[in-house]
């Protein structure tokens, strides 16, 4: 079936310009405007009048799908979204999506057939043609936390190069060489960014990464964490530090050392990502690289209303930054 992604590269134009010659929704150039008609003439394409009367129904519905809802990342992130969409009229929907693929598309057609008027959505990977099939139809999505560079559509992430990068940075300043990392799916980009910041940072500093020291099966939740220190350990030369893709396996990591009496930050120091509310509470308190989660569902909630009221500007692709908060589970190492 010919898309409007089929005309739009026909065309040589976005997605946003075939829209706004379908809807006349805005000005396009005389020259833009007849290279879409030919490219729709020439593909035999015929809008999805259905959908596209979907999305202006009134039906005040926003979809969030999220991967795991029992992740404090992901509540406080869709907490972000409700609070924009209920102070503007909006009702919003969450959708746990157990990042699996099969639920994620089945919550996208249950909220299509309910006349939903749009969608924030954390991947689970492997829907994008599902939202491609959306986007195609009118519908309005923002992608958030989890970037997907193959849809033109909005996104708001956080930066998560320069988060690890500042992360293994303060582990090198310290004086530690010696790095174990516990990663989760490296198929996401959020993660792709991290571990690509975390590995310049150590090329930066001369230093190469031991692949015996990464442990690469995470899930993103603590039972990852101890497991992935476990494997780390059972090397002849252990870490002096430990940088875990997220608070929770950093979590996980801290209670490893605890039941094998390693000391922290004395004999082991840890390191997170997110900065969860739980961060400051552990013991010892996480050293972490704070992102801003509820920031990320508000910015993703504005600008997916402005769309569902008829903004075509371009496509935004927002990134917002993070930070290092050093607390009390990382010092300098007593060997090297």
């Amino acid at each position: 079936m010919t898309t409007i992604k089929d005309v739009a590269d026909l065309a040589n134009v976005s997605i946003a310009t075939v829209s706004r010659v379908l809807n006349s929704s805005a000005y396009v150039s005389p020259e833009l405007e007849a290279r879409v008609h030919q490219a729709i003439e020439q593909l035999g394409y015929r809008p999805n009048a259905l959908a596209r009367h979907l999305r202006r129904s009134e039906n005040p519905t926003i979809g969030i799908l999220i991967p795991d809802s029992k992740n404090p990342f992901f509540a406080e992130m869709a907490k972000g979204v409700e609070d924009v969409c209920f102070s503007q009229g909006f009702v919003a929907v969450l959708c746990d999506t157990d990042e699996q693929p099969s639920k994620a598309i089945g919550h996208l057609d249950l909220l299509y057939q309910q006349r939903a008027a749009g969608f924030t959505v954390v991947s689970p990977g492997q829907i994008t043609p599902h939202l491609q099939q959306l986007l195609d139809d009118g519908y309005c999505i923002v992608v958030v936390d989890r970037a997907l560079s193959s849809l033109e559509t909005d996104s708001v992430v956080s930066d998560n190069y320069g988060g690890a990068r500042q992360a293994v940075e303060h582990l090198l300043a310290l004086g530690h060489s010696r790095i174990g990392f516990v990663v989760s799916n490296l198929e996401h980009e959020t993660i792709q960014g991290r571990w690509a910041g975390a590995k310049d940072a150590m090329h930066c500093a001369g230093i190469e990464v031991d692949p015996d020291l990464v442990y690469t099966d995470g899930d993103e939740l603590p039972g990852s964490g101890y497991e992935g220190a476990e494997f780390i350990f059972q090397h002849k030369k252990p870490p002096t530090a430990i940088f875990a893709f997220n608070d929770l396996m950093a979590l996980g990591v801290l209670r490893y050392a605890q039941r094998h009496q390693i000391e922290v930050p004395k004999e082991l120091s840890v390191v997170g990502f997110d900065d969860m509310m739980l961060a400051s509470y552990s013991t010892p308190s996480l050293t972490t690289i704070l992102q801003p989660k509820y920031e990320l569902g508000q910015k993703a909630a504005k600008i997916l209303l402005r769309r569902i009221r008829g903004d075509d500007s371009p496509v935004i692709q927002m990134t917002l930054p993070t930070k290092l908060v050093v607390r009390e589970s990382t010092a300098p190492p007593l060997r090297t």
